[in-house]
């Protein structure tokens, strides 16, 4: 993956999600560490982690998530990216996702993002 900008990153994440893409998933990913905080306060720790709980879900295929971005800040190698969230599966939920990337040789890589529902 050889992504130029930041957006470009965040379009190749959102993507891989939405196709259920494990692999282009994984590549999104920083190499060292990765940290998820979940809608219901749980955390999941480390890189493997992070694509093991993504690889089970994507095994679902009656969802959808659409999300919108909501602001954005860039520094010199850290990125967060907000982002105002549809997800379907039976019924609908809204939620706030927030997005931590930093850069690995030049490339966008994700190493924290948090969900937060919105009642």
């Amino acid at each position: 993956m050889r992504t130029a900008s930041l957006f470009e990153a965040f379009e190749e994440h959102i993507d891989a999600i939405k196709t259920r893409d494990i692999d282009r998933f994984a590549a999104t990913l920083a190499h060292d560490d990765a940290h998820l905080v979940g809608a219901d306060g749980s955390v999941i720790d480390g890189r493997e982690n992070a694509i093991a709980a993504h690889r089970d879900w994507f095994m679902n295929d009656t969802w959808t998530f659409d999300p919108e971005i909501v602001w954005t800040r860039e520094e010199t190698g850290a990125a967060w990216v907000l982002t105002r969230v549809t997800y379907r599966e039976s019924g609908t939920k809204h939620f706030m996702l927030m997005f931590l990337f930093v850069q690995e040789n030049g490339e966008w890589r994700l190493v924290y993002d948090q969900n937060t529902p919105i009642p």
